[in-house]
């Protein structure tokens, strides 16, 4: 009888503490420009690892049900360059973003003189020496 109850507040506690384990919290922050401090609309935001995501409003805010024990948050938008934040315990993640600027170097401009366009691998583009004229 004594072992029976043992075993039954054993499964009991089992039963309670994954229960505890497997809730989820709420998480929400505001995703701004490191430049000007705008708010940034679309920012796709994502547990790493997962498909738990969701996307900034208009006011550059987002909430994500994460899983209790934390995990580490993917900030991902086109023309900028993405950001990994460790959620930890903390509720409220807010995430300043910079801009990711990959300017051409270098342009390189060959002259083959006439070739059949159909014998060509690379990509083909006639400029007039008017138009040439007319860029800085």
């Amino acid at each position: 009888m004594k072992k029976s109850i043992q075993i039954g507040f054993l499964m009991a506690y089992i039963l309670v503490f994954s229960e505890v384990a497997a809730q989820e919290r709420s998480i929400s922050g505001k995703v701004t420009s490191v430049e000007d401090g705008s708010t940034l609309p679309g920012v796709n935001v994502v547990l790493r690892g997962t498909t738990a995501g969701t996307v900034t409003d208009i006011d550059g805010n987002y909430t994500l049900s994460i899983p209790s024990t934390g995990g580490v948050l993917v900030f991902s938008f086109i023309g900028l360059a993405t950001e990994e934040v460790e959620i930890g315990v903390r509720s409220v993640v807010d995430v300043a973003m910079t801009a990711d600027i990959k300017q051409l170097n270098e342009v390189v401009i060959v002259g083959y003189g006439e070739v059949d366009k159909r014998k060509l691998i690379s990509s083909v583009a006639s400029v007039s020496g008017e138009e040439i004229s007319k860029m800085p």
